[in-house]
């Protein structure tokens, strides 16, 4: 697919986006990139949750949002396919793609210079399943692409999301914005939006103008991420996984986290959440909300609600 100016302009400046598999629940998780050939490429773990999800259904959509430009971004969705060495398929695969899988996985290392030296850097630490010969190449080539508004908040008050770890929790507790996604005509959805605390839910604001815009009753996931430069090791995130309810008072809960200051066009929602996944640097963690508040009352010493 050919891609205008902006879109491009918009991937070339970006080292990381986030990718978006369609589940039950979509998964949203971070992912370093190369853009050629008209597709987007990246690498995972083998034993990846989103590659067992991609082989379920491999509709997925990929975000990548510029700072420079205001929090503007880029949405790209299509079929995701799988790379694997190990499989007589992906060699085929690969074989069929000629010398253009070896350009774009060099082009993929270019790129991403300073997180391959930081990934060899920690490559002690890093688990086996996460190590070089266990990865698989994906690939994602879009049909549809869109520009996304940007969602650019006022600084926000902190809000620390129970039942993670609390090291999670305080990387991602100012995160001015996060990403939302959902899921429309079968396709994921990606968008920046602002977002606050309500109890066990997520309350979201999303932009006017966003492409094929959220229905009530829709799964959807929201994923706050705290990146660093180089080591991948030292990235934390959550994904927040349920399904959205449209709620217009819920404006006024999230301007409070913004200090009152949240522009009038846009869209409030409610993110009920059941499913909660975690990650620091590569290691992930996913439970049911009711699982992992218990962790964390039982992890704080505390007695749970109703015990003798």
């Amino acid at each position: 697919m050919h891609l205008d100016a902006e879109p491009r302009d918009l991937l070339a400046e970006a080292r990381i986006g986030m990718l978006a598999v369609k589940g039950r629940l979509p998964l949203v998780t971070p992912a370093a990139f190369h853009f050629g050939g008209d597709a987007l490429w990246m690498t995972t773990s083998r034993h990846a949750v989103k590659l067992v999800l991609t082989r379920r259904d491999p509709r997925a959509a990929f975000l990548v949002t510029s700072p420079r430009r205001g929090g503007r971004g880029v949405l790209l969705q299509g079929l995701l396919e799988t790379f694997d060495p190990r499989s007589l398929r992906g060699q085929l695969r690969a074989l069929r793609q000629g010398p253009g899988l070896a350009l774009n996985l060099a082009g993929y290392a270019l790129k991403n210079a300073a997180f391959v030296g930081g990934y060899l850097l920690d490559l002690a630490r890093i688990p086996a399943e996460w190590w070089p010969h266990n990865r698989v190449l994906l690939r994602l080539k879009p049909d549809r692409v869109s520009l996304v508004p940007a969602v650019n908040p006022a600084p926000a008050a902190p809000e620390r999301v129970p039942g993670v770890p609390a090291q999670v929790a305080h990387a991602v507790s100012r995160n001015r914005d996060a990403q939302l996604c959902w899921v429309t005509a079968g396709l994921p959805v990606l968008a920046g939006a602002a977002w606050a605390l309500d109890g066990p839910a997520v309350l979201a604001w999303l932009p006017s103008h966003v492409p094929r815009p959220a229905r009530s009753g829709a799964p959807a996931a929201l994923v706050i991420e705290h990146h660093h430069a180089f080591r991948a090791t030292r990235m934390l995130g959550l994904c927040l996984r349920g399904r959205l309810e449209f709620e217009p008072e819920a404006r006024a809960v999230i301007a409070q986290r913004y200090g009152g200051v949240l522009p009038e066009d846009g869209t409030a929602l409610r993110l009920q959440v059941s499913r909660l996944t975690w990650w620091r640097g590569f290691e992930v963690h996913s439970s049911t909300v009711a699982e992992s508040m218990a962790e964390s009352v039982a992890s704080s010493g505390l007695p749970e609600v109703g015990a003798g």
